[in-house]
């Protein structure tokens, strides 16, 4: 019985405990691509290059899954930080959308 109170709790609270769920929200919203190249370059290119070629980041050249790139984005992924609450999700989609581009 608890188990179903703390479950229906979450609901009601609007958390569900699903990483997929983050990443689904910001898939279903457009990204803009030259608005992404500016996130890229003030937050990104640090570590992977102004040209997504890699540095103390990998190469994120040839990235070409959206739902990869905003989770890593989102959850952080290896030594890469999580930027969920640093950028908006419109910037996150804007910045993945401008990597799976192909730079």
């Amino acid at each position: 019985m608890k188990r179903v109170g703390w479950a229906a709790l979450g609901l009601v609270m609007g958390c569900t405990g699903s990483e997929g769920s983050r990443v689904d929200d910001v898939l279903a919203l457009d990204g803009d691509a030259t608005n992404g190249a500016d996130v890229f370059g003030d937050t990104c290119a640090v570590c992977h290059g102004d040209d997504g070629s890699g540095g103390s980041g990998p190469d994120l050249t040839g990235q070409d899954s959206l739902e990869t790139v905003i989770s890593s984005v989102l959850n952080g992924n290896g030594s890469m930080p999580a930027f969920d609450g640093d950028l908006t999700d419109q910037e996150i989609v804007d910045v993945a959308a401008y990597v799976t581009g192909g730079f």
